[in-house]
């Protein structure tokens, strides 16, 4: 594995427990929002739901919500979140030296956005006319910033990175090189 030959790069406990709190994070924010969209509609945890049935290759039910879709659902997405978080944990680091890791946080970051609701367009027609674009893009870009928030408080040296090195500069390069 690449980032254990790096030394610059460590994977130890401290990586480990703050890309399970970045995961965590993004997943609470999601999850926290949709919990609340679904309060509003009246029709608490559908959206766990109708994504947990889609989990279980079974057609959505939107009547009421499946207690044992909602369980899985919530495990995967969980999962998802920390797995996620251990991606964005590691390419932070390693932006605090390079600036084309960090223009790779950029692209990540747009993957996420986007990736939940091409998995939707691909499940099920049903499932599309219950995540509008704008919520699902809303709802990650909630979880997005709050995990860059925490990432950021957590790295200083990003931040002197950022105004030293522009977005995307070659490494080693400085903003008057040609």
């Amino acid at each position: 594995m690449p980032w254990r030959r790096n030394p610059t790069v460590r994977f130890d406990a401290s990586v480990r427990s703050e890309a399970i709190v970045t995961g965590l994070f993004g997943a609470g924010v999601v999850a926290g929002f949709y919990f609340l969209l679904d309060l509003a509609r009246g029709q608490p945890l559908m959206t766990p739901s109708v994504l947990g049935d889609l989990l279980l290759l079974q057609r959505p039910i939107v009547e009421a919500p499946n207690t044992a879709a909602v369980l899985g659902y919530s495990v995967v997405h969980t999962l998802a979140f920390i797995l996620f978080g251990f991606a964005l944990t590691m390419l932070v680091r390693a932006a605090e030296r390079s600036a084309l890791a960090r223009y790779a946080v950029v692209q990540l970051l747009v993957v996420f956005e986007l990736f939940f609701y091409g998995l939707l367009m691909i499940a099920s027609e049903q499932a599309r006319g219950l995540f509008p674009f704008l919520g699902v893009l809303a709802a990650n870009s909630l979880a997005a910033v709050v995990m860059l928030v925490w990432l950021w408080r957590h790295h200083p040296r990003l931040a002197v990175a950022f105004r030293d090195e522009p977005l995307g500069a070659t490494d080693g390069a400085t903003a008057s090189s040609p």
